[in-house]
C-alpha cells in the first residue's frame, strides 16, 4: 500500500520542478517582449539646437576717430581727428541711437586770382585762404544690425569755425605793395553720413564713415565738404 504513494509523491515532485523550469523560461523570453513595450511608450529625446549668440547694442559709448576731409571744388584737403559719444538702442536688428563728435582739422581751401591795372604798368594777385579749426556735428542715427556688424546712416547739424588770411601783392613801374588782412566766423549747416561698425570684443567696437557737411551759400568754398573716418568706441552696457 505504500509503493503507490512513493511513485505518486516521485511524480508530483517531478512535475514541480517542470513546472519551475517552465516559468523560469517564460520569464526569460518575455523580457524583450516587456522592454520593447516600454521602448514604445517612452517619449523620444530630442538634442535642442544651440541658441546663436546675437550681439547687443543698447548702450552708451565713447571713442575717438582718425580721417581726412576735402572740399567739394579744388581746393586742398587735410586731416581731422577728435572724438565721439553717442547712445544706441536695439529693438530687433533696428538700432537707434543719437551721436555728437568734434573733430580738429588741417582741411583747408585756397583761392588765387591775378589782375592787371594797365598792360605793363601794374599787375598784381589777391590770395585767399581759409582754413577748418575744428568741425562739429550732432546727429540721430538708424542701422540694421547683423549680428556684430552694424551697416548705419546718419543725418543732423554741422558746425565748424573757419580761420580767413586774404593776402594782395601789387607790383608797377613805381614800386611794389603788399597787403593782408584776417578773420574767422562760425559757420553751421547740416550733415548727412553713412557708416559700417563692427563688434571687437564685447565693449569694442570699430568703426569705418563717411560724412558730408554743407554750410551754405555764404560758406567761403560755397561747396560741401567731405569726411571720410575711421573710429574705435567703448560701450557701456545698462
Amino acid at each position: 500500500m505504500l509503493l503507490p504513494v512513493i511513485a505518486l509523491g516521485g511524480n508530483f515532485m517531478g512535475m514541480c520542478r517542470f513546472s519551475k523550469i517552465s516559468l523560469v523560461v517564460a520569464a526569460l523570453l518575455s523580457t524583450p517582449v516587456v522592454a520593447n513595450a516600454a521602448d514604445i511608450t517612452r517619449a523620444p529625446f530630442y538634442q535642442p539646437y544651440p541658441v546663436p549668440i546675437v550681439y547687443d547694442w543698447t548702450g552708451f559709448y565713447v571713442g575717438g576717430h582718425v580721417g581726412a576731409g576735402w572740399t567739394g571744388g579744388a581746393g586742398d584737403g587735410g586731416f581731422l581727428g577728435g572724438g565721439q559719444a553717442g547712445f544706441n538702442y536695439q529693438s530687433g536688428r533696428w538700432v537707434l541711437g543719437i551721436e555728437g563728435q568734434m573733430s580738429a582739422t588741417t582741411i583747408k581751401d585756397t583761392t588765387s586770382v591775378g589782375f592787371f591795372f594797365a598792360p605793363g604798368l601794374a599787375f598784381g594777385s589777391v590770395t585767399a585762404e581759409s582754413r577748418l579749426d575744428w568741425i562739429s556735428t550732432l546727429a540721430a542715427r538708424a542701422g540694421w544690425a547683423f549680428d556684430r556688424w552694424l551697416v548705419y546712416a546718419k543725418v543732423g547739424g554741422a558746425w565748424t569755425h573757419v580761420s580767413f588770411d586774404v593776402s594782395a601783392s601789387v607790383s608797377s613801374i613805381a614800386g611794389s605793395a603788399i597787403a593782408a588782412a584776417w578773420t574767422d566766423r562760425t559757420f553751421s549747416g547740416w550733415m548727412i553720413g553713412l557708416g559700417a561698425e563692427y563688434a571687437l570684443w564685447d565693449n569694442w567696437t570699430a568703426k569705418v564713415e563717411y560724412n558730408m557737411m554743407d554750410f551754405g551759400n555764404d560758406f567761403v568754398t560755397d561747396n560741401a565738404i567731405h569726411v571720410v573716418k575711421a573710429g574705435l568706441n567703448y560701450r557701456f552696457r545698462l
